[in-house]
């Protein structure tokens, strides 16, 4: 027999995990009263599909297994989750008003004990819309005579979660995920041994998307010294999740880092984002957290002091390739001491990052003063076009610089440079 893909086996574990939240999401606080024999299940857990209006999917079993007979009504909400996972159910106030709708088929009947009733959904979609829709299927018991909504009796609720994608007329418009990495957080993860990686993906797309990650810490010359993989986990548009992975730090010693963590959606590289942070010895490290959303104005005034700037950042207009020596001026504008967290990148002329080496230096600097940071980029790079990136860690939010240059095959001379300034 054929074994599955591990990407499908990973979007099966993920829509589990979901589909268990849901079940403790949605269950009445009142749960089941074994005495009165109350309790239905439902087959299938969930339902994934593409759909065109007036598609009909199911049957939905739904089966009493309790000991008395049954009232069952079935309606429906529209999901989403928290940065946990946990899903959340939207009312439906106007179905008129949603781009999608669906219709079940009964929606209300009586089990007998034993009995069962397959309930089939009809799903209408809107004129012009494409992407995805997620009700949530309720499922409400009660005893026969009762009202489902009263507060006196007993009562039991039953959910199906529901993926449904749309897709639209014209086929070279894009229906895939938006992905993008918000925020990133390293900090030691207690037992002396590992690190915990954090990194919170917004889904800005149509769709939703099955996201998992991998974690590569590199030291500070830039090598590869420990790697490890985030949680796989299902995001709907509009949603974020916070994904965390361990990672063996065996062989992280003092210095500043350099965490990279790459994306990736359904098996496909959805993007990375960088971090440094700061060791003081084998998975000593304090919590740092950078904020990777674009900013619409400066920091909040209130903050305590004021951020480095990067005033300079000056390489080789033409080098050999082999190196290459870069140099970083921060200006201080405040008063404390400025201890310098950030990383070098190097990018090709497609803008794919090369390699990437952390910043190594606690200088001080008086207000107004400046510190001057050199290093020199420890690979050999092939001919062609590049960008020098510094990133400059502060508070918890970045500032960046970069600058371009040319890797020239021989008999090319190195010579020349190019100084970009920063600005306030």
């Amino acid at each position: 027999m054929r074994k599955p893909r591990v990407s499908v086996l990973m979007f099966r574990a993920s829509v589990l995990s979901f589909l268990l939240c849901v079940f403790a999401t949605c269950r009445l606080p009142c749960g089941v009263d074994a005495g009165a024999g109350l309790a239905i299940r439902v087959s299938p857990a969930s339902i994934t599909a593409t759909v065109k209006n007036g598609d009909t999917l199911g049957p939905v079993l739904v089966a009493n297994r309790g000991t008395s007979p049954v009232h069952v009504r079935a309606s429906y909400g529209m999901g989403g989750h928290d940065l946990a996972g946990v899903p959340t159910c939207r009312a439906i106030e106007d179905p008129a008003t949603e781009p999608v709708e669906v219709v079940l088929q009964p929606a209300e009947f009586v089990l007998a004990p034993g009995e069962s009733m397959p309930v089939y959904v009809r799903v209408r979609v809107k004129n012009g819309f494409f992407g995805g829709a997620y009700p949530i299927l309720l499922f409400q018991a009660s005893v026969p005579g009762e009202s489902a909504a009263s507060d006196i009796g007993t009562t039991s609720q039953v959910a199906v979660l529901m993926l449904l994608t749309s897709t639209p007329h014209d086929a070279s418009v894009s229906v895939g995920p938006g992905l993008a990495i918000t925020s990133l957080t390293v900090a030691g993860a207690g037992d002396g041994r590992s690190l915990t990686v954090t990194a919170t993906c917004q889904n800005s797309g149509k769709v939703h998307a099955n996201i998992s990650g991998s974690i590569l810490i590199r030291d500070p010359e830039g090598k590869l010294t420990a790697q490890g993989a985030l949680s796989s986990a299902i995001c709907l548009p509009g949603c974020a999740r916070a994904l965390s992975g361990l990672v063996d730090a065996t062989r992280v010693r003092s210095g500043t880092y350099v965490a990279e963590v790459r994306l990736s959606a359904s098996g496909r590289p959805a993007g990375s984002a960088l971090i440094a942070f700061r060791a003081d010895g084998s998975a000593r490290v304090a919590r740092t957290t950078i904020d990777l959303q674009p900013k619409l104005a400066v920091s909040d005034a209130t903050e305590p002091g004021k951020a480095p700037r990067i005033a300079r950042l000056t390489v080789p207009a033409i080098s050999e390739g082999r190196g290459l020596p870069l140099e970083v001026v921060l200006e201080n504008l405040d008063g404390s001491p400025m201890e310098a967290l950030g990383y070098i990148e190097i990018r090709d002329y497609q803008m794919r990052r090369v390699g990437v080496m952390a910043i190594q230096h606690d200088g001080k600097a008086a207000p107004g003063g400046l510190t001057v940071i050199r290093l020199t980029w420890p690979d050999t790079l092939l001919p062609g076009y590049y960008t020098a990136r510094v990133t400059l860690q502060w508070h918890g939010e970045s500032t960046s610089l970069s600058a371009p240059f040319v890797v020239g095959a021989a008999p090319f001379v190195a010579g020349g440079s190019i100084s970009l300034r920063g600005e306030r």
